[in-house]
C-alpha cells in the first residue's frame, strides 16, 4: 500500500452570531461591550480508498485559536501541557475523544464543540492531538501505534499541536454565520517508512489546511 490511497479528512468550523460569551481577539479574557460570535466545530472525512485499512483513530484533545498567525513552532507551543494561553492561544473546544476518521465520510460530521468569539478576524488555529491514544488498525486486525512493531512514529511526543493552514483569515461576523472547511490531508500525513506498512510502519507528518 502507498500513501496515495489514504484520503483526506475534512472538518467543518461554523461561526454563528451571538450576543453571549466572551473571547477577545488575541486574548482569552473578558471583553465588555464587544460584538460576539460563536465558533462551532464539526469533523468529517472524505472517502477512504485503502482496502487494507480498517480505521484511522486520532485522539483529538482540543481545538485552539488566536488572532495572530501561527507557524508550526507556534502551533506546538504549550500543546503538551495544556498551556493554551502560552503564545496567545485560547481553547475553543475540548472534545477529548478518539475519532475514527473513516466513520465520518460522505458528508457525515462529528461535532467537536463550540466557542463564543469576539467579532473580527482570526488567522491562527491548531488541533491538539494525543499520539499515545492514536492508532491505525489494518483489516487483518494489526494495530499500529507508537509502541507497536510495525508502528506509527509520532515525532512530537505525548501531545502534538498541529498547525491549520488557512487560505484566508476566518472572519467572525456578529449576528451572522461563517463556515471554515478544515482539510486534514491524511494522504500526506502518513508516510511509508519502508516498501509496505508491515515492513517498517508509518511516519506521522500531519498536513492540515482550511479554506
Amino acid at each position: 500500500m502507498t500513501h496515495r490511497g489514504i484520503n483526506r479528512v475534512v472538518a467543518t468550523v461554523i461561526v454563528i452570531g451571538s450576543a453571549v460569551g466572551v473571547f477577545a481577539c488575541g486574548s482569552s479574557g473578558p471583553t465588555s461591550g464587544a460584538a460576539m460570535g460563536t465558533l462551532s466545530m464539526k469533523l468529517t472525512d472524505a472517502p477512504f480508498l485503502v482496502d487494507s485499512v480498517q480505521s484511522v483513530d486520532v485522539f483529538v484533545v482540543r481545538v485552539d485559536g488566536r488572532a495572530a498567525a501561527a507557524d508550526s513552532t507556534a502551533a506546538a507551543t504549550g500543546a503538551p501541557d495544556d498551556s493554551a494561553k502560552v503564545g496567545g492561544w485560547a481553547i475553543l473546544a475540548t472534545p477529548n475523544v478518539r475519532v475514527n476518521l473513516l466513520a465520518y465520510q460522505n458528508g457525515q460530521t462529528l461535532p467537536l464543540g463550540s466557542a463564543v468569539l469576539t467579532a473580527g478576524s482570526y488567522v491562527g488555529f491548531r488541533l491538539v492531538i494525543d499520539p499515545t491514544r492514536s492508532s491505525i488498525t489494518l483489516k487483518n486486525g494489526t494495530m499500529l501505534n507508537g509502541g507497536s512493531t510495525p508502528g506509527v512514529v509520532f515525532p512530537s511526543g505525548a501531545r502534538s499541536g498541529i498547525k491549520i493552514n488557512l487560505t484566508q483569515p476566518v472572519v467572525v461576523v456578529a449576528g451572522d454565520t461563517t463556515s471554515m472547511l478544515i482539510d486534514f490531508d491524511v494522504a500526506n500525513s502518513f508516510v511509508l517508512r519502508g516498501n509496505t506498512i508491515m515492513q517498517n510502519g508509518l511516519l506521522f507528518k500531519p498536513v492540515v489546511r482550511a479554506s
